[in-house]
């Protein structure tokens, strides 16, 4: 991963770090150099493990993130082929939401109380509600700790955010 760090994608988005790593799948940190903010990289690469099933999920998760707007789930800015050192594939831009997850939240220690937890439940009811009134519905396939992202524990408003896997 480290061959990716400061090159260029797309003439526009410099890669900053690696935020996570899956069977072909990488998630980097960026800068998107025409607005200067920073935006998530998920990159799927052609190799060994590749199937055209994870192709047409990236290509559905793509079309759907095009289509919401919801200010708790990250904004689609693009999407494009990409050829890399690591080799060839498809790259989609988000935009980048400051925040620890609540596993990580919880692996250091952290606790809620009652009230926060009824928050969270709350707005991700909220989030679900918007997702599965859409034509056609939208199936989030993946809610668990580490893709709920809480911004800050200050407060009594733990404002979650969500990572994305989703399908029509």
């Amino acid at each position: 991963m480290e061959q990716l760090i400061r090159q260029k994608l797309h003439d526009r988005y410099q890669i900053e770090s690696l935020l996570g790593r899956q069977t072909g799948r990488r998630t980097f940190l960026a800068r998107d150099l025409q607005t200067e903010s920073p935006v998530v990289i998920k990159l799927l690469l052609f190799g060994p493990d590749f199937t055209w099933d994870d192709l047409k999920l990236f290509e559905r998760e793509a079309e759907t993130l095009r289509s919401l707007d919801h200010p708790a789930i990250p904004r689609y800015f693009d999407s494009f082929e990409v050829a890399t050192e690591l080799g060839q594939g498809f790259a989609l831009v988000q935009s980048y939401i400051e925040a620890r997850s609540l596993r990580e939240w919880v692996e250091c220690g952290c606790t809620f109380s009652e009230t926060e937890l009824k928050e969270i439940a709350t707005q991700l009811l909220e989030v679900l509600e918007y997702l599965h009134n859409r034509q056609p519905s939208v199936i989030h396939r993946d809610i668990k700790p580490s893709n709920i992202l809480l911004r800050n524990r200050s407060g009594n408003s733990p404002g979650p955010q969500y990572r994305t896997k989703l399908v029509n």
